[in-house]
């Protein structure tokens, strides 16, 4: 059992490995915020979190439950992941089972995936309201059954009352929190076999280059880089890459189709995996420092450092 509040959807161990601080509490890294456009260091303890994230309301159980379960399994990920980067190679399949499962959590349990779900189910009970107050008799017959079943539900509020409340839309959905979490801890299985599935290569960055992440770093796409629409595809989905930098040197790629086990990477294909970072960032990009590369619309080979002034300069270009 812990009081913690500030929970780590992006595990503090994987975002230490892309620190040089000699001691990891105190690692810190380089930020760049897309809401605000601002870059900064702060200490790992303080990105990729938010409050009381995994908590969750169930009887019999600590509301830190799930959140404690994450960091036993965390601590068991930790050293194998360390060994991983050092032979930049999976040494056992432990070591590979780890890092999958790693990578499932992330690409799962996070803010984007939740507000996701938590979209879709709202629109799903708005629908199911429609659908119900469309007949009377029908929405009449739901509500008796309701009060059968021992729903609280009030007698003093009309089918017509209620019809013009919904379309009126003055009302919210609210999705619970435990439930959401439980989905999520029901997809990571998922998400981890169809990852296992795929052949891995470790991607090493060329002298002067290095990767960065960012607060969902396991970026799924089209392996021929071409749109298909707003939507990613699915982790199983054939004709699909998985991109996940796991230290400032070291990248994973994972294909469906069979590939070297190790892949020296050119400058441009460590900045074109860092856009790749940028543009599925919810909010944050991180790196050891603003040396990292990548490209924006206008200026290939942008510093990390300087992202922040030539995206002003492409605002201000376009306003133009």
């Amino acid at each position: 059992m812990s009081d913690t509040v500030n929970h780590h959807f992006i595990p503090q161990f994987y975002l230490r490995g892309f620190s040089d601080a000699a001691e990891k509490r105190k690692a810190q890294l380089f930020v760049f915020d897309q809401s605000t456009k601002k870059t900064f260091r702060t200490l790992v303890r303080n990105i990729g979190a938010r409050r009381n994230f995994f908590r969750i309301e169930a009887e019999g159980f600590d509301p830190n439950h799930v959140e404690d379960g994450m960091a036993e399994i965390e601590g068991e990920i930790a050293p194998r992941l360390a060994e991983v980067i050092e032979t930049r190679s999976f040494p056992s399949d432990d070591h590979f089972t780890s890092v999958m499962l790693l990578m499932g959590n992330v690409a799962v349990r996070n803010p984007r995936f939740r507000s996701m779900i938590e979209d879709l189910h709202i629109k799903m009970a708005s629908g199911m309201m429609r659908a119900a107050l469309k007949d009377k008799d029908q929405y009449e017959e739901s509500i008796r059954q309701a009060r059968k079943g021992g729903a609280p539900i009030r007698n003093d509020i009309s089918y017509e009352d209620m019809k013009s409340f919904i379309e009126r839309g003055e009302y919210n959905i609210a999705i619970d929190q435990t439930y959401l979490i439980g989905l999520e801890l029901d997809a990571v299985p998922t998400v981890v076999e169809h990852l296992a599935r795929r052949s891995w290569a470790f991607a090493s960055a060329p002298a002067g280059s290095t990767f960065a992440t960012c607060d969902d770093p396991v970026v799924l796409a089209w392996a021929d880089g071409k749109d298909r629409g707003p939507y990613s595809p699915g982790f199983g989905l054939a004709g699909t890459i998985v991109m996940f930098p796991i230290s400032p040197e070291l990248a994973l790629v994972g294909l469906f189709v069979k590939q070297t086990p190790n892949r020296a990477f050119r400058r441009d294909q460590v900045a074109d995996m860092n856009t790749s970072m940028a543009k599925n960032a919810s909010k944050q990009l991180y790196a050891r420092d603003g040396e990292f590369e990548l490209h924006t619309r206008m200026e290939p080979y942008t510093r990390g450092k300087d992202l922040a002034a030539a995206l002003g300069r492409q605002a201000k270009a376009k306003g133009q």
